[in-house]
């Protein structure tokens, strides 16, 4: 019996609580602030469960594109320390090159260049005589002309294809005549 009263006695008072609380059973009253409090509380800690894994995953990814990062950003800085070092030796040869040729350019070098050249200015002189002397001399200018007016006369298509072949024929056998002539010269002055 007594255990029997004390439950009905913690039942009555539980009613008169939610009695209290619910008031006459039409209205309930709700404390914002503490629901707010409640509502965020259970909210971050269930969020905080639910994004530590992915935020682990984004972590580490994010630390393996670091460590990448800085392993190609040390193999780069490698490979340009190695150009720049194979450029500089390049350069520091072709430093002693020149100042090797400065040392070996003097006036007896300058001298004996200008004998090796001599020469072929020479052999340049003479073809360039013959030319101009054999040229003005079988009258090549007027020769052209003459053949052009010719040309330009004829009224048949066969007789201008004969003139035209001559005249090219003409030019290249001078050409040639040229060329054997200033070939003998230099052989000559080898």
């Amino acid at each position: 019996m007594k255990q029997l009263n004390s439950d009905l006695t913690k039942t009555t008072s539980a009613l008169d609580e939610l009695k209290q609380v619910v008031g006459n059973g039409r209205t309930v009253r709700v404390d914002i602030d503490r629901l707010s409090a409640y509502t965020v509380d259970v909210l971050d800690q269930r969020l905080s469960q639910a994004v530590e894994a992915p935020i682990k995953r984004v972590e580490s990814t994010l630390e393996g594109f670091e460590h990448r990062v800085a392993s190609l950003g040390t193999e780069r800085l490698s490979e340009v320390h190695r150009a720049v070092e194979e450029s500089l030796s390049e350069l520091n040869e072709a430093r002693r090159n020149i100042e090797a040729v400065e040392r070996r350019v003097t006036f007896v070098g300058i001298s004996r260049l200008a004998l090796a050249v001599l020469p072929l200015f020479a052999s340049l002189l003479l073809v360039g005589g013959l030319v101009w002397g054999l040229g003005s001399m079988v009258g090549i200018g007027p020769l052209f002309g003459w053949a052009w007016g010719s040309f330009m006369a004829a009224s048949l298509w066969w007789q201008k294809a004969l003139i035209a072949a001559a005249t090219l024929g003409g030019a290249a056998l001078f050409i040639w005549v040229v060329l054997r002539v200033s070939r003998w010269v230099y052989e000559e002055l080898r």
